[in-house]
């Protein structure tokens, strides 16, 4: 039996029984201790007043006045931690001791008392507790993280869930991708009955699932940069610079492009230096050769140069960014992370856009911008630069200050374009935003900040310094979107999209050329999550109000972001289009709110119709160009197409299978086009003696023909010859296991939505 120290002559307690009781059935019966512990112990009588007893009180002990309840006396579970039986619920389990004294009371005269009481009262609390859990039939498991809906499939007795999360968890293994709420593919999962039109697409266009052969066995033998990997020397980088002129105008594309975006060089310092370069080449910092071979594998498929050739499936102008791409991130895995400076940060940040414009690893580029983040908040880029203690020159602060900006910002474009939360990299930053200097307003020598440019002053900083203002806004909008376990409240949508419209409002009316591809960036990070903040208010709303307030946001939000994009390509501006996939988010919005009203028996429906027919189409043409610039990503045009197609079946089902063809037909027109401008192949190959009925179509390619459908259906349909697909798995292109419905999961097994394994998701 324990002791209890703080009991006098190390009394035990409770108190063993007397040898006359070790019967139960002849144990006597104990009166209930009603005194104090100390009156009960010297055996006085005790006027068993609280909270104090009188003797006590007299003898200046009333801190230390304790009436405690034996606990021989409290009832006994038979089991600890088994179910409490239904005769006992409702009942609170006693407590170990009581005490008269509030918990908390600082007694100096009393320690030993207070502390005792404070076990007592926690003792009691704790099987409280427990009771009421087990009471509610949940066992006691500390820790332990509650489950989401979505892995309570195959549940018993789970309630049908009105706003289910359509994240996209695909595969199967380990060979396995994800994709949040934020993600573009999401919204097909929100479009009813795609992929039954996808499906039935497929089976009367076969050609559709048949090319990732053909197209393998074309990759098979071809020498591609995409294979080549390797050790990369000083001198393997500078042997990859081409001519001074092809150079400058790379350069000048890119300054022009994105360098009015991600502004993380000092421009003047950068010419010095690059001038330098092509004074001994052999011999010029490989540094500065690095940073400028990421520049014009940014700046590749931006050139206009007509004819486009290709390599299999990608683009001459790709591979030749693709081969700097590779080397230089070869050529990075040898540098030392201990010994850097400014071009170390500069290099990859550009380095990671490069990806992006070339289409290089686009599912990387999350986890490639997370691994960026943390590179440089482990050099600590993150806090102020005003906390170094060694003297360093102005430049470099400001420089510090650009590179973390742009940085923060590319993490959480990726992270929302993927569907992730984003790094909580703001519980530590204090770094603030670059200021909004001209750099001819500073150089190395500059000892003190000059005057700051005026808002309305456009250079070449202002998109990072006026990004900054509404950084924390978006973050928290990520978070707030593809948080699993986040409530949804009306309340709370309003009140964001206020903040959202305010900082719209708040860009500045900038002059000048340059200052275009800033202005809309800014206005796509912001319209973005309007769109998909009110497409999940869209699908929780509780009346018509609540549902035709978010209709007129999305559609409102998705025409300007079009239009948006659209100002800049009818000018010959490619930068976003290639760098952005909003084009396809703000397209699905459209045809996602367009097909849950097939018939438009509303002024709101009818707009909603007009603005799908005159903006879609725009969008496809963009997503064609960049299908044209890359050589790939054709599962975004697809994408695009196909729901395109499903909405307008829906509003006319008569002319569904001319729809199938429009779609078909769109997409097989870039693959003519790839096929027959190979570098090494040219389109010359079709024979021209070939007979009359063999002769293709004109725009196909000899070769095809066996795509095509024999039969009736051939004539009916016309060519069905795919695109260059890329397909990984049918799965990928029917959208199988994109169209969740929220009754499928009630009562249904985990293994009911079968997967064909490894499927490839868009590129974003």
């Amino acid at each position: 039996m324990p002791t209890d120290p703080f009991l006098p002559e190390g009394r035990r307690f409770p108190r063993e029984r007397s040898p006359d009781g070790q019967n139960g059935n002849d144990r006597k019966r104990r009166r209930k201790v009603l005194s104090c512990y100390d009156c009960r112990r010297r055996k006085l009588q005790c006027d068993r007043a609280l909270p104090a007893c009188g003797r006590c009180t007299k003898a200046g002990q009333a801190a230390n006045c304790l009436y405690l309840e034996d606990a021989a006396d409290a009832p006994i579970r038979e089991g600890e931690g088994l179910p409490t039986p239904v005769s006992t619920v409702g009942k609170q389990p006693p407590f170990y001791g009581h005490s008269s004294r509030p918990i908390g009371m600082s007694t100096p005269a009393g320690p030993t008392g207070d502390l005792l009481s404070r076990i007592e009262y926690q003792d009691g609390r704790i099987k409280q507790l427990e009771a009421q859990l087990t009471q509610a039939g949940q066992p006691v498991k500390a820790g332990r993280i509650p489950p989401t809906p979505e892995s309570m499939v195959g549940g018993e007795g789970i309630a049908p869930v009105q706003d289910r999360e359509t994240t996209l968890l695909r595969g199967k293994s380990f060979k396995t991708q994800f994709h949040g709420q934020t993600h573009p593919g999401a919204l097909i999962a929100r479009i009813p009955e795609l992929h039954g039109f996808t499906r039935e697409t497929f089976e009367q266009f076969p050609a559709l699932s048949r090319i990732k052969e053909d197209m393998g066995a074309l990759e098979g033998r071809t020498n591609y940069a995409g294979s080549k990997h390797g050790p990369t020397t000083d001198a393997d980088l500078r042997a990859l610079l081409p001519t001074k002129a092809e150079m400058d105008e790379l350069v000048e594309i890119y300054l022009d492009s994105y360098g009015t975006l991600y502004h993380v060089i000092h421009l003047p310092t950068f010419w010095e230096a690059y001038n330098k370069i092509w004074q001994d080449v052999a011999n010029a910092d490989v540094r500065q050769v690095a940073l400028v071979l990421v520049m014009a594998a940014a700046a590749q498929c931006l050139t206009t140069a007509q004819p486009w050739l290709y390599t299999a499936n990608s683009s001459t102008a790709r591979e030749k960014a693709v081969v700097n791409i590779q080397a230089v991130d070869d050529w990075l895995l040898t540098q030392s992370q201990k010994h850097v400076v400014a071009l170390d940060f500069q290099i990859r940040v550009l380095l990671l856009i490069a990806k992006q414009v070339a289409a290089r690893k686009s599912k990387r580029t999350w986890t490639d911008s997370g691994h960026l983040l943390r590179f440089c908040m482990a050099a600590g880029l993150h806090r102020t630069p005003d906390l170094i203690r060694k003297p360093t020159a102005l430049l470099d602060k400001e420089l510090r200050k650009r590179v973390w900006a742009a940085v923060t910002e590319l993490e959480l474009q990726a992270a929302f374009d993927r569907g992730m939360v984003s790094s909580p990299w703001a519980l530590q930053s204090d770094c603030p935003s670059p200021n909004h200097l001209h750099d001819d307003d500073i150089d190395e020598t500059t000892q003190h900040l000059p005057a700051l440019r005026r808002p309305n002053d456009f250079n070449n900083v202002s998109y990072l310094s006026l990004a900054g203002e509404s950084m924390i806004l978006r973050q928290n909008l990520n978070n707030y979107l593809n948080n699993i376990r986040q409530p949804v409240h009306f309340e709370e949508f309003k009140r964001y999209t206020d903040e959202v419209e305010a900082h719209l409002q708040s860009i500045p009316e900038w002059i000048g050329s340059s200052a275009q591809i800033p202005t809309v960036m800014l206005s796509l990070n912001l319209r973005q999550y309007l769109l998909v903040l009110h497409d999940r208010q869209l699908r929780v709303a509780e009346t018509k109000a609540e549902k035709d307030f978010s209709r007129m946001v999305l559609i409102e939000q998705a025409t300007k972001m079009l239009e948006g994009h659209k100002s800049l390509t009818s000018k010959g501006i490619y930068a976003l289009e290639l760098l952005c996939c909003d084009q396809l988010r703000a397209a699905l919005s459209l045809c996602h709110i367009a097909a849950m009203n097939p018939h438009a028996d509303d002024a709101l429906s009818r707009a909603i119709d007009e603005t799908a027919s005159r903006l879609i189409p725009d969008a496809i043409d963009m997503l064609t160009d960049k299908v044209i610039r890359f050589g790939r990503e054709q599962r975004q045009l697809w994408i695009l197409l196909a729901a395109n197609g499903y909405v307008k079946s829906k509003k006319d089902p008569s002319k569904r299978i001319v729809y199938m063809q429009e779609a078909v037909d769109k997409i097989t027109r870039p693959y003519y086009k790839i096929m027959a401008c190979q570098e090494d192949n040219p389109s010359s190959q079709i024979p021209t003696t070939m007979p009359p009925s063999q002769q293709p179509k004109p725009g196909v390619h000899h070769g095809m023909l066996e795509y095509y459908p024999e039969g009736p259906a051939a004539t009916e349909m016309g060519p069905t010859d795919p695109t260059l697909l890329d397909l990984d798995e049918i799965a990928a292109w029917t959208f199988e296991d994109w169209n969740l419905n929220p009754g499928d999961f009630v009562g249904a097994q985990v293994g009911a939505f079968e997967d064909d394994g490894g499927a490839q998701y868009p590129a974003t």
